[in-house]
């Protein structure tokens, strides 16, 4: 293909600032990979890097980007030649999926964009036509401040939220108690208790009904989580400990206590998230795509992708906030859900644009490479 390749980063401010027990975020941390093949063409891809989800860094994905990225993309000229270097490099990727993410995303970007066909058909995939419908996500803040933001996701069409969880039980219980009565609930606590006990006691106190957990433990506690869903009788939802196929053997035995949440830069791009949300299916472990808060359109729209490769529809989705969230956008036409949380991606046109379909500003990236 000969192709050169050129990595950024994208910075954008967000709205307002969004905290968990993790993490507070208040700007985009994005890796960008661009590769231009000399003929005109250029593939796009993005990644989110979270030191506190996969142990990778910006710096850390830089460094992989720059040592195997030049390679791979040389590789990968069909793609049957990307998918084998993607296998024989397995281990690699386990280590360093964000920045795999991105590059892989500029790879099929630019392959669709020379093949003149857009993402789907170059996988073999329909294209996405059907409202694709998002859950409101709600940051550990104020009482007050999710008063506000419930009311205007309320008067915004919203049915599905996710609450980040704090760990000061009289303040959640007053943030909970914002939330709409006939809103479906789901609570993501990002491994906030040590063990299942503590989990539970502080669980059965919250006066919200919801139907699933998100990370309560330390990642990869697969006996604690499975202790927890049982006593709470509720759902336990993957995330920082479902990165890859072989972190879900622990919890194929009890599958249907789990959900895993895939997203497309945390599990390193579409094709791997795909393999592993459909072998999480074909296990009876139910499936969210899920998404990194500030992602821009490019990372939304691959998450469009995954869908239409998964054998069975996701239980939720998350993300599609587009310039709902970030000052600026690296894609000129900002995707994102409208009222009610749906997308319609009949209004992107994705089936008749090649590649990912979406127009990048290369002048917004700041270019390191």
């Amino acid at each position: 293909m000969g192709v050169s390749l050129r990595l950024g980063r994208f910075n954008s401010p967000m709205w307002f600032s969004f905290k968990h027990a993790s993490a507070q975020i208040s700007e985009t941390q994005n890796i960008i990979v661009a590769l231009h093949d000399g003929e005109g063409c250029v593939g796009y891809g993005e990644g989110c890097p979270r030191k506190y989800v996969t142990g990778e860094t910006a710096a850390s994905a830089f460094e992989f980007l720059q040592k195997y990225g030049g390679a791979a993309a040389e590789a990968a000229k069909s793609l049957e030649e990307l998918q084998n270097w993607s296998e024989t490099h397995r281990d690699l990727i386990d280590d360093n999926t964000s920045a795999f993410c991105a590059l892989e995303l500029a790879v099929i970007d630019l392959l669709g964009k020379r093949q003149n066909v857009a993402v789907e058909a170059l996988l073999g995939y329909p294209s996405p036509k059907s409202p694709a419908k998002y859950t409101a996500v709600m940051g550990d803040s104020s009482p007050l401040k999710m008063l506000a933001m419930s009311l205007a996701y309320r008067a915004y069409g919203f049915e599905d939220f996710k609450v980040k969880l704090g760990g000061d039980l009289q303040r959640e219980n007053r943030r909970l108690a914002t939330l709409p009565k006939s809103a479906t609930v789901r609570f993501d606590a990002n491994n906030l208790w040590d063990d299942a006990d503590s989990c539970v006691s502080y669980c059965r106190q919250l006066q919200r009904d919801y139907w699933a957990i998100e990370e309560p433990v330390n990642a990869f506690d697969a006996e604690a989580m499975s202790n927890i869903a049982q006593a709470l009788d509720t759902r336990i939802i993957l995330d920082e400990s479902c990165i890859c196929e072989n972190h879900m053997a622990p919890y194929v035995k009890n599958a249907k206590q789990f959900v895993a949440n895939i997203r497309v830069s945390k599990c390193g791009g579409i094709l791997r998230s795909i393999r592993l949300a459909n072998y999480c299916l074909a296990h009876g472990i139910d499936v969210i795509l899920g998404a990194h808060v500030g992602e821009t359109s490019l990372l939304t729209r691959a998450g469009l992708a995954v869908s239409q490769g998964m054998h069975k529809p996701p239980l939720a989705r998350e993300g599609a906030y587009g310039r709902l969230l970030l000052k600026q956008d690296i894609c000129e036409h900002s995707i994102r859900f409208g009222r009610g949380g749906i997308l319609h991606p009949e209004r992107y046109d994705f089936g008749h644009n090649s590649g990912l379909g979406v127009t990048v500003k290369p002048d917004c990236i700041e270019w390191l490479v």
